[in-house]
C-alpha cells in the first residue's frame, strides 16, 4: 500500500510576474486544493489539512477510481470550471454538505472536474525526485475524463499574467522547470502571482448585528498567525448572503470564547469572540500601513486549511 497522505508542495507570494527560461506558467486555480490518492480500487481526495473529501466529490473520486494506473498520487485544483476562469465562491456549496442525497443533487446542479498539476507517485514509483518538467509529461499521458491536464506555457509568465488579468482569473503560478515536490515545503521554485489580494484569514469574532441583520452578525473579525501569535487585520462586514449569515451564526456560536484570543486584543465593541478554529477566504484592495484589511469582502470558508497555518501573504 502507498502513502495514501502527503502535504502539497506549496507557492511563495511574488508582487510582479516575470520571464523566465528555468521557468513553466500556468492559471492559479480558485478552487479546493486536493491531493488524490489511489491505491487499487482505494480512493482518497485529501484536502491541506488531512480531510478526506472523496464524499463531497463522488464524481471526481469515480474518475480517479477509472484511471488506468493501479496506485498513483496526483496534486491538484478540485473547481467550478467556468470557460475562462474558475470560482471559489462557486463550489462553496459542495463543500459544506455531508448529506448524500444533497451531495448527489449537487454533483448535477454544480459540477466540477479536478485539475490535476503534479505527479507524486505512479503504480510503485515515488516520481517526487523527478523533475517537474517530466512528471508533468508523465501526468499529460495519464488523465482523462474529469481529471484534466492543467496546461503550462514556457519563459512568458508576464504575457499570461496579462491574460489572466483580461480573463478574470485569480492570478498564475511559475514553477521551476527542473524543481524536485517537496512535501509542505515554500520555497523560490514554487511562485504565485495574483491578479487582485485575496487570503484566508482566521475567523476570530463577530459584532453585534443592527437593523436587517439583528438576527446574525454586523461583521466578522479576522486575524492571522505571526511567530505563534494570532494578529488582528480587521473586521469583514460585507460578501454575505442572508442565508450564508445566518450558517455562520450557528456555526460560529458552536465555537465561543470568553475572551479575546488576540496577543493585543483591539478596541472593537459589542463583539463576540470566537476560538481560533474557522478559516475563511476574503478579498481586499490592500494592506494598511498599521496591517489592517482595506475594504474587505468575504468569499466563503476554508475547511480545508489549518487556521494555525494562516499566515499573511
Amino acid at each position: 500500500m502507498i502513502v495514501s497522505f502527503v502535504k502539497p508542495m506549496l507557492c511563495k507570494l511574488l508582487a510582479k510576474p516575470f520571464d523566465g527560461k528555468d521557468f513553466i506558467f500556468e492559471q492559479k486555480i480558485d478552487g479546493i486544493r486536493i491531493i488524490a490518492v489511489k491505491d487499487s480500487d482505494r480512493v482518497w481526495l485529501w484536502t491541506r489539512n488531512r480531510l478526506d473529501r472523496s464524499k463531497q466529490f463522488p464524481e471526481i473520486t469515480e474518475a480517479v477510481k477509472n484511471l488506468s494506473a493501479q496506485q498513483l498520487i496526483l496534486d491538484g485544483e478540485v473547481a467550478v470550471a467556468h470557460k475562462t476562469a474558475s470560482s471559489f465562491q462557486a463550489i462553496q456549496p459542495r463543500v459544506q454538505q455531508t448529506s448524500p442525497q444533497a451531495i448527489a443533487k449537487l454533483a448535477r446542479s454544480v459540477p466540477v472536474v479536478y485539475f490535476a498539476f503534479d505527479l507524486l507517485h505512479l503504480n510503485g514509483k515515488d516520481c517526487k525526485k523527478l523533475p517537474l518538467i517530466q512528471r508533468k509529461d508523465i501526468l499529460r499521458r495519464i488523465v482523462g475524463g474529469k481529471i484534466k491536464f492543467l496546461p503550462f506555457i514556457s519563459r512568458t509568465g508576464k504575457s499570461l499574467f496579462a491574460k489572466a488579468k483580461k480573463l478574470g482569473w485569480e492570478g498564475i503560478v511559475g514553477k521551476r522547470k527542473n524543481s524536485k515536490y517537496i512535501p509542505g515545503k515554500r520555497g523560490k521554485d514554487w511562485v504565485k502571482i495574483k491578479t487582485h489580494l485575496n487570503q484566508e484569514l482566521v475567523i476570530v469574532g463577530y459584532t453585534k448585528g443592527q437593523g436587517k441583520v439583528a438576527g446574525t452578525f454586523g461583521a466578522l473579525l479576522v486575524g492571522y498567525y505571526q511567530r505563534d501569535k494570532l494578529k488582528f487585520a480587521g473586521e469583514a462586514g460585507t460578501g454575505y448572503t442572508d442565508a450564508e449569515r445566518r450558517q455562520l451564526k450557528i456555526l460560529m456560536d458552536k465555537h465561543k470564547a470568553t475572551r479575546s484570543p488576540f496577543f493585543s486584543t483591539p478596541q472593537v465593541k459589542n463583539t463576540t469572540w470566537l476560538k481560533p478554529i474557522l478559516v475563511g477566504q476574503f478579498k481586499f484592495a490592500e494592506w494598511t500601513k498599521d496591517n489592517l484589511l482595506r475594504a474587505p469582502v468575504y468569499l466563503g470558508l476554508r475547511n480545508d486549511k489549518s487556521a494555525h497555518d494562516v499566515k499573511k501573504e
